[in-house]
């Protein structure tokens, strides 16, 4: 395992889970759970039990540095990357798997994001093996996906195409958020799976296919290498075209564009934390469907309700089917749970209201 690495994706700022999730503590470095641990915490603790320490890297943004030196004390100093403005996973890919190359040209990378929950540590340590063992032999990117268990039009499906091996097909089509029906016929053909977000991929692999996918990064990736040949550092190079790099994603970039990619059926438990919809569907519900994260909340007549406050203060309710009420950060939030986008809307008015001020 001595070229196997992981790189753990933290520089989101969780605007969904607002307003408990915010821009100046984003919901990774949160204990959302409230298991007592973060989720940084938890992803790190749950990639460390298989991969050595000083082969796992963080990515985030350079305002929360001192937040993964203080929940992660294990992290060495090397190897917290810090991305001086936000451009979504593909940039921040890049320039990891140029970073880890550069020490470590025959690399394999399994790229996380720092919000999942995983039901089954022990299943995931062997899916992650079987596929970091699986690129490195055949030279290809891996997708980990699960099957669905509902029609859910928050997540991305990866259609699965002819085997390559045992659990591990190509890649016929991906579709980002699909509407209902589609979502629906996607669940029922058998074909799909939910896209977890995490890739597994041969660095130097990665690093061609982003190379002849997309122009923008041709002439940073061609830079970088004749730079790491000559065994300069080349942060700073990085760091002065970091902006010009596109606000892109795997999916946009690589299952959408790239013919060197498989996708493999998992079986961890795989739980998203991205939107309020969704940590509603991972909590347990009480006989009305209802969960409530607090003993200080009255409910009557309410049905598939979120409710989430501060300990003392109390929250009363009646006649509520399918709403979010969030108290966190001054704020009291109450809105439909099925409309995610919404929230978004929420925060950017919310902050255009705070600079007015």
């Amino acid at each position: 395992m001595k070229n196997f690495y992981c790189v753990i994706l933290a520089g989101g700022i969780g605007s969904r889970l607002w307003p408990t999730s915010q821009i100046s503590k984003p919901k990774q470095f949160l204990d959302m759970l409230g298991t007592g641990e973060t989720l940084v915490q938890t992803t790190y603790k749950r990639i460390a039990s298989f991969i050595p320490h000083e082969h796992i890297f963080m990515m985030t943004n350079a305002s929360y540095e001192d937040f993964v030196r203080e929940q992660i004390p294990d992290m060495l100093t090397e190897n917290i990357l810090l991305e001086p403005m936000r451009r979504n996973t593909i940039p921040s890919a890049t320039w990891a798997a140029l970073h880890i190359m550069a020490k470590d040209p025959d690399a394999c990378i399994v790229f996380t994001p720092a919000d999942q929950c995983i039901d089954n540590v022990e299943t995931f340590r062997d899916d992650i093996l079987c596929g970091l063992n699986y690129v490195r032999e055949e030279r290809r990117l891996l997708a980990l996906g699960v099957l669905p268990t509902r029609a859910e039009t928050n997540f991305g499906y990866i259609q699965m195409m002819d085997k390559v091996r045992d659990g591990i097909f190509k890649v016929k089509s991906f579709s980002e958020k699909p509407d209902i029906v589609f979502a629906q016929m996607f669940v029922e053909s058998g074909e799909f799976l939910w896209n977890t977000g995490i890739f597994i991929v041969h660095a130097s692999t990665f690093i061609d296919t982003i190379d002849t996918t997309s122009a923008n990064f041709q002439e940073l990736v061609e830079n970088v290498k004749l730079i790491a040949m000559k065994g300069k550092p080349f942060d700073r190079i990085i760091e002065k075209t970091y902006s010009s790099c596109p606000n892109t994603t795997f999916e946009q970039s690589l299952l959408e564009k790239a013919n060197n990619i498989d996708v493999m059926q998992c079986h961890f438990g795989w739980k998203d934390i991205g939107s309020w919809g969704e940590f509603y569907e991972i909590n347990n519900h009480d006989d009305n469907g209802n969960v409530v994260l607090s003993d200080d909340a009255m409910l009557y007549d309410c049905n598939g309700c979120l409710i989430k406050q501060p300990k003392g203060k109390m929250i009363v309710a009646q006649g509520l089917k399918d709403y979010i009420i969030i108290a966190d950060n001054n704020v009291l939030m109450i809105c439909k749970k099925d409309d995610p986008q919404t929230i978004r809307r929420f925060v950017n008015d919310y902050n255009f209201l705070k600079e007015k001020q």
